[in-house]
C-alpha cells in the first residue's frame, strides 16, 4: 500500500530518475558586485520592456539548472549570488530523501550543492541550495509580487524523458487567494512534464515569478487541498486539473529566513498579506452562511468600500444599516460629506445603486441607514438581538475587508466580547478607523455610541458590517479598531491605512443604540429578539476555540508596520509568544514608530503573565515617546500586577497629566489607591471619574472602596445606582446579592440572585448555586436540589454543583447519592481538591477510615492550603487513636485558618480523650466564641464537666447542644446519663427514651437505660435493657459486665463468671470484670487463682479496692460482702500496701 502512494506522489511532483542525468559534478557562486554587462539582453519591445520568445528562452536557460540527488532529481532556479556563492531555489520534493545533491549549470559544469538549513519551509514545497563557483553566471530579477491573471509566461526545466532543457509557454489563468497546501498558488497553462519541478517560471519582462512543481491532469487529486485540510469544490478541482501549478517567488521572499534575505540582498515581498481565513464546518459553517446572506458590500466611487446589514424589507425595497462614515466620507466630523456615489453588492453578487436621498443619519452616532431596490429578488433580513453580552462571550464580525487596490472576498472573523459596562474602560489608544474613510469622530460621539469592545480581527472595509452572536443574530454594528499613527519617512513605511496601524481591540455600536434612534431614522424594525443565546455546549465551545486559535495569520517577512499589526492580531487570538516574536521583528527594523512595537510587546507579555519583561518593553515605549498615554496606562497595570503599587500610581499620574479629562485614568488611579488602603484619596479620584462621565463601572469601583471600609450602606447605594443605570447589569446584582447573603438577609439576597437568573438563566450557574445554598440554609431541600439540578442540566461538567448537591444529600443521609455526585465531580476534574475532601468526609461519616484517608491525602497533595482536609484527616486519626498525627493535622488546619471553629473543637476533643482538661477547655471555649451555635463544642465541653462531676455545668452545655436543628440520639443519651448520676430517674428515662426513638440502634442508650433500672434494683427490666444493648452491639462491655453483677445478686454465680470471662476476653485491660471474677473465684474456694486475678485488677485500677467506688459502679450487696472478704485478706492487703 505504501509503495503505491509513493508512486503516485512521485508522478504528481514531476521527479525524474537520476539515470537520466548521469553526467554530472557540482559547485556554486554569486553576482553581487560583479560586472553583468555580458549578461544584458536588450528587450525586443523597448516600450514595454518585454522580451521575445527566443530571448526568454536564452534568459530562462541561463538560470535553469539540473538538480541531481540519489534516485531523485529535477530542476532548480538560480536566484541570487553573494561573492562566490550562488543560491538555487527548487522544490523540496526534488531533494527529499537524498544524502548529497549536485547542480549542473547551463555551461555543463557540475557542482556539489549544500541544502541551506533553517529556511522555514516546513509548510512549503520549497528548498534552497547553495553552491560555490568563481564562474560568472547570469541572474534575472525576482518578482516580489504576485503575477496578475492573463500574464504571459515561459516555464523552463529539464525533461526527465529527454535529459535536456525544455521550454513551455503559457498564460497565468488562476491566482488563488488561499494558496494550496505546500504553497501552490499560480495556475498556468504551460505543459509541464516530469523533471521540470523547480525550474523557473518567467514573465515576458524576464522576471522570475515562480517555480514549477505540479503538472496538469495528475493521476490523483490529493494535491488539491488547503493547508487546513479543507478542499476546493469539485467544480474548482476540475478547473485546477487543467492547469500546471507553481509556487510564487514572493512566497519564498515572505517565508525564507530573514538572514538569508539580508545576506543575498533579496527584497521584501510587496504583496499585502492576505486576510486570514478559517475553513468553517458544522454549526460554524452554517452560521457563516447565515451571516453572508444578510451582509452587503457598499462600494464608493472614491474606490473605498464598507459593509452593511439588511435589516428590513418592504416589497422590492431593502433597508441596510451601516456605519455613517461608510456613506459619509470626510476628513473630520466638522466637515460635510463628500459627494461620492455608492452602490450595493448583494450576497448573490448583483449590484444595485443607492439613491442618496435614502441615506439617513443621526448626529453624534456613527450609524446610517439607506435603501436599495432589487426587483424580484429575495434577500434575507437580519435578526437583531437587543441584550447586553457577557464578558467572554464568543462573537463574530463579518464584512468585506479591503486591502490595497484589490477587494478581498467576504470574511467572517471570530473572537470574544466584553460587556457594555466594562468595554470602554478597556480602551487605551486613540480610536482609528482602519479603512480609507474619514478621520476620527469626535470623542463625545464615540463615548456615546461605541460601547462594544471585542477581540475578533477586523479590517478596513468591514465597517458597517454585523457583530453577531452564536445564533447569528446581530448584536452590534462594527465601525472602529484601536490604532496609532505609524509613519516612517526614511523607509517609506506608512502603515496599512494612510499612516495608521491597528493596535488594540475592535469596537462596535450595540443594537440597542440603533433601536433607540430607529424611529427617527424612519425605520420600522422587523426582527428583534431580547433573549440571550443558549450556553454553548462543550463541543461547540471547543470548535470555536479551535477555529480562533487556528486562524491562519501570515507569518512571513514583512515591514515594521505590518509586523505590528501581525503582533496585534496574534495578541487578540491569544497566541502571545508568536505576538512577541512579531513585535521583536518590528523592533529590529528600528522604524521611527518603534515605540508602538514596544507597546504591543508589553501587551502580549502581560497577557502571558511575564510581568518583568512586559515592564521592560513598556518602559522602553514611554522612554521613546514620553507622551504616549496608552503605554503609561498599560505600564501602570503591569506594575500593579507585579506588586509594585507605588510605581503603578506614578505611571497612571503621568497618563492623567497628559489626558486630564480621561475618566478611565481616574478610575485606574482610584483602584490603585484603594489597593494601597488610601481610601479618602481613592474616593476623590473615583468621584472625579464619575463627575466626568457617570458610567456604571465607576459606581462599581466606588462601591468596592466603600465595601473595603465596611461602609455597607454606601456600598449598597452605589450598587443600586449601578443597577438603576443598567437594569440588566449582572455583576451589580451579584455583588449586591452577595452582600445581602453575608448580612444573612436571605430574602433580599434571594431576590437579587433570582433576578440574575431572570436576566440570564442560561449563564447564571453560580447564581443558581448560591440560591440553592440559601434554600439549603432555610431547609428548603427540594428548592435547593431543583436549582442544583438546573445547573447540572445547563452545564453537566459543573464540578461545584455536584459537590454542593452532595452536601445536601449528605445532610439528608443519602450517602449513595452524595457519593455518586462526588465520584462524578472527580471524573470531570481529577484535580478538584474540594471534591476529594468532601468525599473523604462522607467516608469518615460512614466509618470507612481507609477510603477517607486516601481521599484526604489526595486533597492535601492537590491543595496543601485546604484547612478542611487537615481537620477531617485529624478526626480520622482521632478515631484510630493516633493522637500525635491527629494533633499535627489540627494544628496545621488552625494555622491555615485561625477562625476554623471545627478544628479547635476537634483538637479539644483529643485533649479530652487524653484527659488534658485545661487544654481541652481552652480549645472548646475558643470554638464556641467563634461559633456560638456550635453544638459539638458544647457537647464535648459538657462531657468534660461530666467527667469532673460538675453536673450543672455539664447539663448547661448539653442543653445548649440539643437544639431543634440538632436532635441527636447521642446527646440525649449523655444528658440522660447525667440525670442518672443525679438520681433524677424520670428525667434520665425521658432522655434515654428519646435517644432510642431517634436511633433505635444506639446500643449505649439501651445500656444507660439498663443502668437506671439496675440502680433501682429493677433487675428484670435492667437485664432486658442490657440484652437489647448487646443485640445491637455484642461487644458492649458495660452490658456484659453488668449482667454478671445482676446474675451474682440472683445467686447464678457460674453464669456471672461466664459474663466476666467474656468481658475480659473482649478487653483484658478492663479492671472491673477482673475484680468481679476474682471475688466469684474466692467465694468458690479458688483462693490462689482469685488472688492472681485480683492482683491484675488492682494493678489496672486501684480505685476498685474502694468499697464506695464499687457501690457507685452498681455492685450489689452480695458481691460487695464477698469483695470485702477478698480485699481484707492478708494477700490483697499486702499487695495494696506495696502499691501505696
Amino acid at each position: 500500500m505504501k509503495s503505491k502512494i509513493l508512486m503516485f506522489i512521485s508522478i504528481l511532483f514531476l521527479q525524474f530518475p537520476a539515470s537520466a542525468l548521469q553526467k554530472s559534478t557540482d559547485s556554486y557562486i554569486s553576482q553581487v558586485g560583479v560586472d553583468n554587462s555580458a549578461c544584458e539582453i536588450k528587450p525586443e519591445n523597448g516600450e514595454t520592456s518585454e522580451y521575445s520568445q527566443s530571448q526568454l528562452k536564452t534568459l530562462a536557460s541561463r538560470i535553469t539548472l539540473r538538480v541531481i540527488g540519489g534516485n531523485n532529481g529535477g530542476s532548480g532556479t538560480l536566484i541570487a549570488r553573494r561573492g562566490n556563492k550562488y543560491l538555487v531555489l527548487t522544490n523540496n520534493h526534488v531533494i527529499t530523501g537524498v544524502s548529497s545533491v549536485q547542480i549542473k549549470t547551463a555551461d555543463g559544469k557540475t557542482y556539489s550543492a549544500a541544502i541551506t538549513p533553517n529556511t522555514k519551509f516546513e509548510k512549503f514545497d520549497l528548498a534552497l541550495l547553495e553552491f560555490q563557483s568563481n564562474q560568472n553566471y547570469c541572474l534575472q530579477e525576482v518578482a516580489n509580487f504576485l503575477p496578475n491573471t492573463d500574464t504571459q509566461v515561459m516555464a523552463a526545466g529539464y525533461s526527465a524523458a529527454k535529459g535536456e532543457i525544455a521550454f513551455r509557454t503559457g498564460i497565468v489563468q488562476q491566482i488563488w487567494d488561499r494558496p494550496l497546501k505546500d504553497g501552490y498558488q499560480i495556475g498556468y497553462t504551460s505543459d509541464i512534464e516530469q523533471g521540470m519541478s523547480g525550474g523557473a517560471i518567467v514573465n515576458s519582462r524576464g522576471e522570475i515569478i515562480g517555480i514549477n512543481g505540479r503538472s496538469a491532469y495528475p493521476i490523483l487529486n490529493t494535491g488539491y487541498v488547503y493547508p487546513d485540510g479543507s478542499r476546493p469544490s469539485e467544480e474548482e478541482i476540475q478547473r485546477m486539473r487543467k492547469l500546471s501549478w507553481g509556487i510564487p517567488i514572493s512566497t519564498l521572499l515572505a517565508q525564507v529566513d530573514q538572514q538569508i534575505l539580508t545576506a543575498y540582498s533579496l527584497p521584501l515581498p510587496k504583496s499585502q498579506p492576505t486576510v486570514p481565513t478559517t475553513q468553517l464546518t458544522g454549526w460554524l459553517g452554517e452560521l457563516e452562511l447565515k451571516a453572508k446572506q444578510i451582509t452587503v458590500r457598499i462600494d464608493s466611487s472614491s474606490n473605498a468600500n464598507g459593509s452593511g446589514i439588511i435589516i428590513a424589507r418592504n416589497g422590492d425595497t431593502y433597508t441596510v444599516l451601516t456605519a455613517e462614515h461608510v456613506v459619509c466620507e470626510r476628513q473630520d466630523a466638522t466637515q460635510p460629506c463628500r459627494n461620492y456615489n455608492y452602490q450595493i453588492l448583494a450576497p448573490d453578487g448583483k449590484q444595485y445603486p443607492i439613491e442618496k436621498s435614502t441615506i439617513k443619519t443621526e448626529a453624534g452616532v456613527d450609524l446610517a441607514v439607506l435603501k436599495f431596490t432589487a426587483t424580484n429578488q429575495s434577500y434575507q433580513v437580519a435578526t437583531l438581538a437587543n441584550y447586553n453580552p457577557n464578558i467572554g462571550d464568543y462573537m463574530f464580525t463579518a464584512g468585506y475587508p479591503k486591502q490595497g487596490d484589490n477587494y478581498s472576498p467576504w470574511r467572517l472573523t471570530m473572537g470574544t466580547i466584553f460587556s457594555k459596562e466594562t468595554g470602554l474602560g478597556l480602551s487605551k489608544i486613540s480610536f482609528s478607523k482602519t479603512d480609507n474613510f474619514s478621520k476620527l469622530l469626535t470623542a463625545n460621539s464615540l463615548t456615546g455610541a461605541y460601547e462594544l469592545v471585542y477581540t475578533s480581527i477586523t479590517y478596513g472595509g468591514m465597517s458597517g458590517g454585523p457583530v453577531l452572536d452564536s445564533l447569528g443574530r446581530v448584536i452590534g454594528i462594527h465601525g472602529l479598531a484601536e490604532g496609532e499613527q505609524a509613519i516612517d519617512e526614511i523607509t517609506r513605511d506608512f502603515g496599512s491605512s494612510r499612516g495608521q496601524v491597528q493596535l488594540g481591540y475592535s469596537l462596535g455600536i450595540p443594537v440597542s443604540t440603533f433601536l433607540g434612534i430607529a424611529t427617527r431614522l424612519g425605520v420600522q424594525t422587523q426582527k428583534v429578539e431580547t433573549t440571550l443565546p443558549p450556553r454553548l455546549k462543550d463541543e461547540k465551545s471547543n470548535s470555536i476555540k479551535a477555529a480562533i486559535i487556528s486562524t491562519d495569520i501570515f507569518l512571513g517577512n514583512a515591514t515594521a508596520s505590518q509586523l505590528i499589526e501581525r503582533g496585534n492580531q496574534l495578541w487578540r487570538l491569544g497566541r502571545y509568544e508568536e505576538a512577541v516574536k512579531a513585535f521583536d521583528e518590528a523592533i529590529k527594523q528600528k522604524p521611527s514608530f518603534v515605540y508602538l512595537a514596544y507597546y504591543g510587546k508589553g501587551l502580549a507579555l502581560r497577557a502571558n503573565n511575564k510581568y518583568q519583561e512586559a515592564t521592560d518593553a513598556l518602559e522602553s515605549a514611554t522612554t521613546l515617546k514620553s507622551d504616549f498615554v496608552a503605554a503609561w496606562q498599560e505600564l501602570s497595570v503591569v506594575y500593579s500586577q507585579s506588586k509594585q503599587p507605588e510605581k503603578a500610581l506614578v505611571a497612571i499620574k503621568e497618563a492623567i497629566e497628559l489626558q486630564p479629562k480621561n475618566p478611565n485614568l481616574y478610575n485606574s488611579k482610584s483602584q490603585l489607591l484603594s489597593n494601597l488602603e488610601k481610601y479618602p484619596e481613592a474616593e476623590v479620584a473615583i468621584n472625579k471619574a464619575i463627575g466626568i462621565n457617570p458610567r456604571v463601572i465607576f459606581y462599581m469601583t466606588r462601591s468596592n472602596i466603600y465595601a473595603k471600609q465596611k461602609k455597607w450602606e454606601l456600598t449598597l447605594a452605589d450598587l443600586s445606582k449601578a443597577i438603576d443605570i443598567s437594569p440588566h447589569f449582572y455583576e451589580a446584582y451579584f455583588l449586591r446579592g452577595s452582600l445581602y447573603y453575608n448580612q444573612k438577609t436571605w430574602d433580599l439576597s434571594l431576590a437579587d440572585f433570582s433576578k440574575l437568573i431572570d436576566i440570564d438563566s442560561q449563564y447564571s450557574l453560580l447564581a443558581y448555586i448560591v440560591r440553592s445554598d440559601i434554600y439549603s440554609k432555610q431547609k428548603k431541600w427540594e428548592l435547593a436540589l431543583a436549582d442544583l439540578n438546573k445547573v447540572i442540566t445547563l452545564e453537566p461538567r459543573a464540578v461545584l454543583a455536584y459537590i454542593v448537591r452532595s452536601d445536601i444529600y449528605s445532610k439528608q443521609k443519602k450517602w449513595e447519592l452524595a457519593l455518586a455526585d462526588l465520584n462524578k465531580a472527580i471524573i470531570i476534574n481529577p484535580h478538584s481538591a474540594k471534591a476529594y475532601a468532601t468525599r473523604g468526609l462522607i467516608y469518615f461519616q460512614q466509618k470507612k477510615w481507609e477510603l477517607a484517608l486516601a481521599d484526604l491525602n489526595k486533597a492535601i497533595i492537590i491543595n496543601p492550603q485546604l484547612a478542611e482536609s487537615y481537620a477531617t484527616r485529624g478526626l480520622i486519626y482521632f478515631q484510630k487513636k493516633k493522637w500525635e498525627l491527629a494533633l499535627a493535622d489540627l494544628n496545621k488546619a488552625i494555622i491555615l485558618n485561625p477562625q476554623f471553629a471545627e478544628a479547635y473543637a476537634t483538637r479539644g476533643l483529643i485533649y479530652f480523650q487524653q484527659k488534658k482538661w485545661e487544654l481541652a477547655l481552652a480549645d472548646l471555649n475558643k470554638a464556641i466564641i467563634l461559633n456560638p451555635q456550635f453544638a459539638g463544642a458544647y457537647l464535648t465541653r459538657g462531657l468534660i464537666h461530666y467527667q469532673q462531676k460538675k453536673w450543672e455545668l455539664a447539663l448547661a452545655d448539653l442543653n445548649k447542644a440539643i437544639t431543634p436543628d440538632l436532635q441527636s440520639a447521642e446527646l440525649y443519651a449523655v444528658r440522660g446519663s447525667i440525670y442518672s448520676e443525679q438520681k433524677k430517674w424520670e428525667l434520665a428515662l425521658a432522655d434515654l427514651n428519646k435517644a432510642i426513638t431517634l436511633n433505635p440502634q444506639l446500643a449505649e442508650a439501651y445500656a444507660a437505660r439498663g443502668v437506671v433500672y439496675h440502680a433501682q434494683k429493677k433487675y428484670i427490666l435492667a437485664l432486658a435493657e442490657y440484652n437489647q444493648a448487646l443485640a445491637k452491639d455484642e461487644k458492649l462491655l458495660l452490658g456484659i459486665n453488668n449482667i454478671g453483677l445482676i446474675k451474682y445478686e440472683q445467686g447464678a454465680i457460674d453464669e456471672a463468671v461466664k459474663q466476666w470471662q467474656q468481658a475480659i476476653n473482649l478487653n483484658n485491660k478492663s479492671a472491673e470484670p477482673h475484680l468481679a471474677l476474682a471475688v466469684a473465684l474466692y467465694r468458690k474456694g479458688e483462693q490462689e487463682t482469685a488472688y492472681k486475678v485480683a492482683q491484675t485488677a488492682l494493678q489496672l485500677d486501684k480505685n476498685f479496692a474502694d468499697i464506695n467506688f464499687l457501690k457507685e459502679n452498681l455492685w450489689g450487696e452480695k458481691i460487695i460482702a464477698d469483695a470485702q472478704k477478698l480485699l481484707s485478706s492478708p494477700q490483697i492487703q499486702g499487695l495494696l500496701l506495696q502499691m501505696r
